[in-house]
């Protein structure tokens, strides 16, 4: 009776010492902020990319001088205090990813610091619900291009109209990057054909380059753009920048390839699934070379079709690409409504439950497959789909609320 009391008060008070520490340490870190007049701030938002964009940066920027940045994909308004105390004045530059899921959320982090150099990657329909409309949305990323000081610079990209309007308003340098005409760096070719790695040809100044990567997919091209003009932008020689990029690996959860040791071959796009966010994935398929290709979908998000229509959908296109597609989640039997209309969807397997679906792909995965994961981390989990092909797992918790992967977490094989 003495532990269950304690746990409810502790349970009734610990949102509110989690409000007082949040806003000491946005006090402290304001405090701080104008003694690190040294550090150059580079601030990076958008609908897709910004982890990807935030590693590049920091791996060009270090090579200039000491750099930090955003641990993870720790970008909510109350992490960037957290981070900006964690700045010292040997630091020579600070990249910050900043999430403005919400409007009005880039309010407080811009109250900590002004960026130097600041990227929109692009505006999507990601947190739609949450603004109603992508104007709203753009209007919430711009605010980073709008602190920008008289020297700083914007890296935007040309190929997203809205992205576009926000630079055009722009009275600060900005440094265009995509395919279009007018681009600072413009993308002449991107191949990513698995098992290949993503490669890139860019135009500079009237000057060829060719960027290696270590990431698969044609859609990364555009935050491997971003962070070669965030090094332009502070400085760096493009061709030290380029080299800079070689060696950077997939951030976990946005195409992060993991093999196991009985030859199979998981792609991990299982951050986040809004819809609008899939087909690059299913292209990245579509062109790839293996013995067979596995496709499972978890939960969607920010779409506009009723889940009903939105599910079929999906499962149509991505059958197309590869040999066995499985959905997984409360909206899974959505999917199997194809069944009933096309004969040749008996590859298509449809799961409310992730351990069902688990113990079907484990009968089903050979030596050579290639996996596709696909869905939303805090709803669905996948990753212990991959996890359970090497030792039994014990956590098959559906919505267990923790937006953390599973491979740090003690319950995965103890549940």
């Amino acid at each position: 009776m003495v532990r269950r009391t304690q746990q409810v008060v502790w349970n009734y008070f610990r949102p509110h010492l989690r409000s007082c520490v949040h806003f000491f340490r946005f006090w402290l870190a304001f405090t701080l902020t104008p003694r690190r007049k040294s550090v150059c701030f580079v601030g990076i938002t958008g609908s897709a990319g910004k982890t990807t964009t935030k590693d590049l940066s920091a791996s060009i920027l270090s090579t200039a001088g000491r750099s930090f940045s955003t641990p993870e994909t720790q970008n909510y308004s109350h992490s960037v205090a957290r981070h900006v105390l964690r700045i010292g004045v040997r630091h020579r530059f600070a990249v910050l990813e900043l999430s403005g899921g919400e409007p009005g959320e880039l309010d407080t982090p811009l109250k900590l610091f002004v960026p130097n150099i600041a990227v929109l990657t692009l505006v999507a329909r990601d947190h739609f619900k949450a603004f109603g409309s992508l104007d709203a949305i753009a209007k919430e990323k711009a605010k980073l291009i709008s602190a920008l000081p008289a020297d700083g610079v914007a890296i935007l990209n040309i190929d997203d109209p809205l992205v576009k309007a926000i630079g055009e308003t722009c009275s600060r340098k900005v440094i265009w990057v995509g395919e279009r005409e007018g681009a600072t760096l413009k993308l002449l070719a991107a191949r990513s054909r698995w098992p290949e790695p993503l490669k890139l040809d860019v135009q500079y100044e009237g000057e060829v380059y060719q960027v290696k990567t270590g990431f698969h997919g044609k859609h990364l091209a555009l935050p491997v753009l971003s962070a070669l003009g965030v090094g332009l932008a502070a400085g760096v020689p493009l061709t030290i920048a380029i080299s800079a990029v070689t060696d950077v690996k997939p951030a976990q959860g946005r195409m992060q390839v993991e093999s196991n040791r009985h030859g199979i071959t998981f792609v991990r796009d299982d951050w986040k699934a809004p819809h609008w966010s899939l087909y690059a994935p299913l292209e990245f398929m579509a062109e790839a070379k293996a013995r067979r290709k596995i496709i499972i979908i978890g939960t969607l998000s920010d779409y506009s079709l009723s889940a009903s229509k939105l599910y079929p959908k999906v499962a149509r296109q991505a059958m197309e690409v590869s040999d066995i597609v499985i959905f997984v989640g409360p909206n899974a039997p959505r999917a199997a409504k194809v069944k009933c209309d096309d004969s040749s969807a008996k590859n298509l397997y449809t799961f409310k439950n992730i351990q069902a679906a688990s113990e079907v792909l484990n009968s089903l995965l050979e030596p050579g497959d290639l996996v596709l994961l696909k869905g939303s981390n805090k709803a669905d989990h996948l990753v212990r789909l991959m996890y359970n092909t090497e030792k039994p797992v014990r956590c098959w918790v559906g919505r267990c609320g923790v937006n953390n992967f599973c491979g740090g977490c003690p319950m995965l094989y103890e549940a």
